[in-house]
């Protein structure tokens, strides 16, 4: 499968399944390497998982309402065993994932795995510790009986396309509907296919979510982006250039401070514009 980097606005990653057509006398001693190349230069982050009846879950469970199908010994932390209770956010895997961590982590680097769920909420809110997250809200609503609501698409839609953070409540038909549910995290639905994660406070509420997933269900709406999609461009592209000048006058700074010899911003922005020229005149050569 061929991921196109110029469809996602990402990098380029490539997902191959190679295929062993051969069997080989291979000695597997000349891989080794030498000895120096063996020594971690970094620490990997332990896979911590919940255990039967932590206390976390049952806060999180009796806020949620979570059902009792949901195997919740399956999420885990990023912190040793001994500071686990003091971890900031809680991921989710299946068996698969979860029997292979625990059965590798000490003999593979094992970066990632399984996707975020819950999140502490630093205090903000004190019926529960922890808020849900949007890249795990697909599979756990389907557990969920409390703190969501089904909305319609005129109030999906005036919050998505608001430009304001924080959406007064007021403006919304299903504002009783949503006040019934106790402050903090609330899941706002139209279709249960695409659940929306909210903060809501005394009086107004603010989907939490991340301008692309905003940009993504409001395609699944049938919005058209186009016009959305060309600002959110512009304003990456200005804060960039404002970006690059405050880094250029911070450099000034430093030299004057130094005694050394300042270079002018419009040079420096020159020189850094120089690599995009260059791309660009490669890319007419090669068509």
């Amino acid at each position: 499968m061929r991921i196109t980097p110029h469809a996602q606005d990402t990098g380029g990653f490539f997902v191959a399944l190679i295929e062993k057509v051969d069997e080989s006398n291979f000695d597997g001693s000349a891989a080794n390497g030498p000895a120096w190349k063996k020594k971690k230069m970094f620490k990997d982050e332990p896979f911590t998982f919940l255990k039967l009846d932590d206390e976390r879950w049952h806060d999180i469970r009796n806020h949620y309402g979570v059902d009792e199908s949901f195997k919740y010994q399956n999420l885990f932390s990023r912190r040793l065993e001994s500071n686990d209770a003091n971890s900031r956010q809680l991921f989710y895997a299946n068996d698969a994932i979860k029997n292979f961590v625990k059965e590798n982590m000490a003999k593979v680097s094992i970066q990632n795995a399984g996707m975020k769920m819950f999140s502490r909420t630093e205090g903000k809110v004190e019926n529960t510790r922890f808020r849900l997250s949007q890249e795990g809200i697909r599979y756990l609503f389907k557990f969920m009986n409390k703190q969501k609501v089904k909305i319609g698409a005129e109030d999906m839609l005036h919050m998505l396309k608001s430009e304001e953070n924080l959406v007064p409540l007021e403006k919304l038909t299903c504002k009783g509907d949503v006040r019934k549910q106790q402050n903090g995290t609330v899941v706002v639905y139209c279709d249960e296919d695409e659940p929306v994660c909210t903060w809501v406070g005394y009086h107004t509420i603010a989907p939490y979510i991340s301008k692309e997933e905003r940009l993504h269900l409001l395609r699944m709406m049938g919005v058209d982006c186009a016009e959305i999609e060309l600002l959110m461009k512009s304003k990456r592209k200005e804060k960039a250039a404002q970006d690059r000048e405050a880094a250029w006058a911070r450099k000034e700074e430093e030299a004057k401070a130094s005694g050394e010899p300042s270079t002018s911003s419009d040079a420096a922005c020159a020189a850094l514009e120089a690599p995009e020229e260059n791309i660009q005149e490669m890319s007419e050569v090669k068509e």
